[in-house]
Formats: C-alpha cells, sequence, structure tokens
C-alpha cells in the first residue's frame, strides 16, 4: 500500500496539525510506503527533509513578511502535479481542503483512488477573517466540494461532524478518530520544574498559567491577557508562559505591556526540543485554552500527559469528551468568569491535581494503537471503494 497525505504546512512549520501527520507518516512508514505532499518553506535546507521515515514531495510556495504558513502553490507548480501522479498512490489522506488537497482531488477523481478527509477545525470563521463575508463564504464551499468529494471524512468528535453536516454541508459519512500524542510522562518532575523555572526565571512556589499554540488570535491569546489583567486586579498571584510563535505576538506583546502585566508573562517561543515541551507542562498548574474554534485540541492531550488539568469556555467543541471539574475545568464564556474560575484554583490546588490526573486517565493516548486502527480502514476504504461509486 502507498499512502499519500496531503496538507497545506508542514515542518519546519509546527503546529497541531503537523504534529499529527508527522505522526500517522512515521507509523505508517513501518507498515506500507508513505508520502507527504505539502508547500516548501523559505530558507528550509536541501536535505531538511532527509530527517524523515517517509518521502516529502514540496511544492513551491511564497512566504509573506506577516505569514505563519507558507502559501503554496501546488495547482499551478507542474512538477509537483507531475511527481503526484507518478506515485502510484492507493489511498490519498487530505489533512485541509486548501490548494494542495485539491490537487489531490483532482488525482482521486483521474485515477480513481480512494480519498479520506481529516477535518480539523470549524474553519469558517478564520476564512471569512482573511478573505471577508462575501468570498469567504465562496471558498469555504469550494473547501467543502473537497470534502463531499471523499470516500469519508474522519473528525475527532461526533459533535464535530454533526456540526460540519448540519453547517457546513457535509454529505460524505464520518468516522470518529481522535487524536493522540508521541509524549510520555515525566520521570523526574523535581528535575523538570527546576529546568522549567531556571529558563522562564520562575520561583518553585509560583502559580503558573500556560498557553501553548500558534499566536494568531484563532485561539483567543487577547481573551486570555485580558482575563489575567483581571486576575491581577484580584490580587491572585500568577505567572503566564505563552508557548509558541505567530504573527500576532507583537500585538499580543503590547497588549501585555497596556494592560501592565509584563511582570506577569513570559513569551517563551516555540519551543522545538519536545522534552523541554514536557517539562513546561509538568510545570504549569493550568492550562488555559478558551479556543471557540478548536475542534478538539491536541494540547489538551499533552497537558494531561503530564497530569494537567485544562480550563475550556463552556460550550466549545473542545470541551466534548469532558467532565466538568472530573477531567477539566470549565468557565463561561467571558473574561471576569474566566478569570474567576483561575482564582477559584489558586486556593484549591488539591481540585487542581486531582482533575489533573483525571485528565491523564481519561484524555492521555499514545498514536501507536490509533495509527493501527487508521492502517486497517485505509484497508477497508480501498476494498470498498472498488464497489462503491458516488
Amino acid at each position: 500500500m502507498h499512502v499519500g497525505l496531503f496538507l497545506d504546512a508542514f515542518f519546519p512549520v509546527i503546529d497541531g496539525v503537523v504534529k499529527i501527520v508527522d505522526a500517522y507518516a512515521s507509523r505508517l512508514a513501518g507498515k506500507c510506503d508513505v508520502t507527504v505532499f505539502t508547500p516548501a518553506v523559505k530558507g528550509t535546507a536541501p536535505d531538511y527533509d532527509q530527517r524523515f521515515p517517509y518521502e516529502v514531495v514540496r511544492c513551491k510556495s511564497l512566504m509573506f513578511k506577516n505569514d505563519d504558513y507558507p502559501r503554496g502553490y501546488a495547482l499551478f507548480d507542474p512538477a509537483f502535479k507531475a511527481r503526484i501522479r507518478a506515485a502510484g498512490l492507493d489511498i490519498i489522506h487530505i489533512h485541509s481542503a486548501f490548494l494542495t488537497s485539491q490537487c489531490a482531488r483532482q488525482l482521486s477523481k483521474k485515477q480513481d483512488i480512494p480519498m479520506v478527509g481529516t477535518i480539523h477545525s470549524d474553519f469558517r470563521p478564520d476564512v471569512i477573517q482573511y478573505l471577508g463575508r462575501l468570498l469567504g463564504e465562496q471558498y469555504v464551499r469550494l473547501m467543502m466540494s473537497v470534502y463531499n468529494a471523499c470516500d469519508e471524512c474522519w473528525t475527532v468528535n461526533d459533535a464535530v461532524g454533526r456540526m460540519f453536516c448540519r453547517e457546513y454541508g457535509l454529505k460524505r459519512p464520518y468516522r470518529t478518530m481522535p487524536y493522540s500524542t508521541d509524549h510520555t510522562p515525566v520521570r523526574d518532575v523535581a528535575a523538570a520544574r527546576k529546568a522549567v523555572n531556571a529558563a522562564y526565571g520562575l520561583q518553585d512556589d509560583d502559580f503558573v498559567l500556560a498557553h501553548v499554540g500558534r499566536q494568531d488570535l484563532q485561539k483567543r491569546e487577547d481573551f486570555i491577557l485580558r482575563s489575567l489583567a483581571v486576575l491581577k486586579d484580584r490580587q491572585t498571584p500568577f505567572k503566564m508562559l505563552f508557548v509558541g510563535d505567530g504573527n500576532k505576538q507583537g500585538f499580543l506583546k503590547n497588549l501585555t505591556d497596556e494592560l501592565g502585566l509584563e511582570d506577569h508573562v513570559t513569551f517563551c517561543g516555540a519551543i522545538a526540543d519536545p522534552q523541554m515541551l514536557m517539562n513546561v507542562y509538568a510545570r504549569t498548574d493550568l492550562l488555559l485554552f478558551p479556543s471557540v474554534s478548536d475542534t478538539y485540541g491536541l494540547v489538551k492531550i499533552e497537558a494531561a500527559c503530564q497530569k494537567t488539568p485544562t480550563l475550556y469556555c463552556e460550550g466549545t467543541m473542545a470541551t466534548d469528551g469532558i467532565t466538568r471539574d472530573v477531567n477539566g475545568f470549565m468557565a463561561a464564556n467571558d473574561e471576569k468568569a474566566f478569570a474567576a474560575r483561575i482564582c477559584e484554583l489558586y486556593h484549591d490546588r488539591r481540585l487542581l491535581e486531582d482533575v489533573g490526573a483525571g485528565a491523564c486517565r481519561d484524555l492521555y493516548r499514545t498514536w501507536d494503537n490509533l495509527v493501527d486502527e487508521v492502517y486497517e480502514n485505509y484497508k477497508i476504504i480501498i476494498e470498498n471503494h472498488k464497489f462503491v461509486k458516488f
């Protein structure tokens, strides 16, 4: 079997989808041939992709000044399209519905190759933010035409599948395939705390909050900062770590200064070292994840791996599978309410520990078993495709 994985950004860009595709590809490479098709990233060394245990094929791209992601021009790169046609793929798995995956759709139709599409996010708000309402809705319809050309779609939970059927016009059958992680619990928590304290100027008794993700406001880092301003006014001591880079980091740093939080907030940048990232989770008392667009959130599994609980806004898709005060915390989608819940948890460390343990018990899972299931599903989809046409 030869599997083609298609997405619109890949290492050295780091985000949740990139990590997920790498997890799939690394493990599938031990079972079959795997090729990742993705845009090139400016400044990457010519031999960069040789580090992976699978093949990476890249299309031409541009990177503008304020972009976090390369803008791939897969549809207008004849050499890239020729590489796709010549790959001899048995199944295509798209992880976005932008230009790279539109190439995959063309190949699927021309060569009658089965195609699977994973829906990672509620993308309409982001598309409209960048393209405006009229053009954005047209592009959302184009994206959905790609997903509706799949044999089946995969979602991280049933709530996302139902929402895409109801609000996006998803017509293909969907299957729930949750996220997992490569990471394992930190063995020496004391050493991990010491390393993070030294790196970011923390005291061992500091109450540490953290947010992990690209800083582009899609995950509402500005909401976090305004909540922290309320927390400061309530005289609750805390230190906040923002882990990640992004085109809104400058804005967030300015907002930090405007709110008088410069002594409380540290921007750590992206942490490429997996062990150091796990150390940060282990040092964190509470992960803040107020996103209303994420369908799940890989970070909540990474945090759960280290018995670190997460605070969500109630009613969001990210809370699917979360039981309040058992394996996660929730607050109303309001900065004052969010701050009030943090303040309550500052005074209840036992509850923080109990819910962190619950998160580890209920949410933490590794990729190995899931990718075994992925591989078996691929075989079924390939076999069914021979007999089912749509």
